[in-house]
């Protein structure tokens, strides 16, 4: 069991998530995208090149329906974490953790996942915190959990993506990326 309280040299938890709360966040966070989901999506999409621009007739949005999210169960940890600060800025060292709630339409850990468009620019990504920098700290569920966890790997939100100029592995687990001590943009 870890002791979340004294792992971080400097904490600012916000209220736990209860057990309900965790059970909705385990059942909804991964599930497919709703038709009204699949709407918003599709109305942010916006052509970013103005007409007079050479790459404005090579526009193309994506498309959400053919979005495949992570299926896989979360790691305990994790859980446990949010059970503890569903939310929460916390620092260890230079390494810093705004953390997004289980829940939430603006925030939480699903808003943010489709709100940066993960599901197309790195499948298999699950958003869990920012740095304060811009900076995501991700779940990378793209192969079966190793004892229960899934590698940290960081990413720009403004560059996502797999390739090694987009994403930095950052620990081999959700508490061994919590322990880390250098600012994860001084590892880009």
């Amino acid at each position: 069991m870890i002791d979340w309280a004294t792992l971080f040299n400097e904490s600012h938890p916000e209220a736990g998530a209860s057990d309900e709360i965790i059970a909705q966040f385990v059942a909804s966070v991964l599930e497919p995208l709703s038709g009204e989901e699949i709407a918003v999506i599709n109305r942010r999409q916006q052509n970013p090149f103005p007409k007079s621009d050479l790459l404005h007739a090579t526009f193309r949005p994506f498309d959400p329906t053919h979005w495949v999210l992570p299926n896989p169960l979360l790691p305990a940890s994790y859980l446990a974490f949010l059970r503890w600060s569903n939310g929460g800025a916390f620092r260890t060292g230079g390494r810093e953790f705004g953390f997004f709630p289980a829940l939430g339409s603006g925030c939480g850990v699903r808003a943010m996942m489709l709100g940066y468009e993960l599901p197309e620019y790195m499948p298999g990504a699950l958003p869990i915190a920012f740095n304060g920098g811009g900076t995501f700290y991700l779940l990378d569920m793209r192969k079966p959990a190793r004892n229960g966890e899934y590698p940290i790997v960081c990413s720009h939100s403004g560059n996502l993506g797999w390739d090694a100029d987009e994403c930095v592995p950052i620990a081999d687990s959700f508490p061994n990326a919590c322990r880390g001590t250098v600012n994860v943009d001084e590892l880009r």
